[in-house]
């Protein structure tokens, strides 16, 4: 009896450690920076892909406003965002990024189909295994969608048709959004934002670094001085201030910051 004792406390022992480690190792609200298991790894040759809007057939993640502007801002966002993220290669001895137009050409000159985009809303259409509490992308994409086969093997696919690029950069924008609220008698006026940028390793799908920024501007006015119709969207370029900041490049690899 004593050595039955004995073992079944060794084995509840092993389940208690064992769901620990589970749970320890999930976090739903990790935070944007670079994977402590990757940290000291810079990659060689980094392929820069256009900007998305978060994919329509993705599970979505927590704690992110709906997208209700139009797809002509959305497209405009997405141009700035491409931009500020090729600018921020400049003058980085240690970053050498291979910019989209450069990618989209390799990739399709190596016969890949569908278009980048499409095939990343593709490979990360929603199931049933999706985290159904992540509250940031970094713990949406550890949990959800690193581990799937068919997506490593789209970016093995990638890397060969991009010159061997051992990494891929994916700027996102996970949010925008335009609404009006009653605060006790005042009126607002939001428009707030949220975009994110993955670098993820082509040889495994892991995530090395990741770059987030989530913002927003205020109008406000006394409801009964200015009625809903008539108050002003806080302006769109007044946001990409807000978003596109040097705070969202903190802790990436090998980027040297000048003062």
């Amino acid at each position: 009896m004593i050595q039955i004792a004995k073992c079944l406390r060794v084995k509840l022992l092993v389940m208690t450690t064992l769901v620990s480690a589970c749970i320890s190792n999930f976090r739903p609200d990790e935070n944007y920076g670079i994977d402590p298991s990757k940290t000291g790894f810079v990659p060689a040759r980094i392929a820069l892909v256009p900007c998305m809007v978060w994919p329509d057939r993705a599970t979505g993640i927590k704690n992110f406003p709906i997208i209700n502007r139009p797809r002509e801002e959305l497209k405009t966002i997405c141009e700035d965002f491409d931009k500020y993220v090729a600018d921020g290669f400049d003058n980085q001895p240690f970053m050498k990024g291979l910019s989209p137009k450069l990618i989209e050409r390799l990739y399709t000159s190596a016969g890949l189909t569908p278009a980048i985009s499409d095939a990343i809303n593709e490979e990360w259409r929603a199931q049933p295994t999706d985290c159904p509490n992540c509250q940031t992308l970094p713990s949406f994409y550890n949990r959800s969608l690193k581990n799937r086969t068919s997506w490593q093997i789209w970016l093995s696919k990638f890397s060969g048709a991009t010159k061997g690029a051992d990494a891929i950069m994916i700027p996102f924008i996970l949010s925008t959004n335009t609404r009006l609220e009653d605060d006790r008698g005042i009126l607002q006026s939001i428009r707030s934002g949220a975009v994110a940028i993955l670098l993820i390793d082509t040889n495994d799908g892991s995530l090395i670094w990741s770059g987030g920024r989530k913002s927003e501007v205020i109008y406000k006015a006394l409801m009964n001085t200015t009625s809903r119709s008539k108050m002003p969207e806080p302006p769109l370029e007044d946001l990409k201030r807000r978003l596109f900041t040097d705070a969202i490049w903190l802790e990436f690899p090998g980027r040297q910051i000048y003062r």
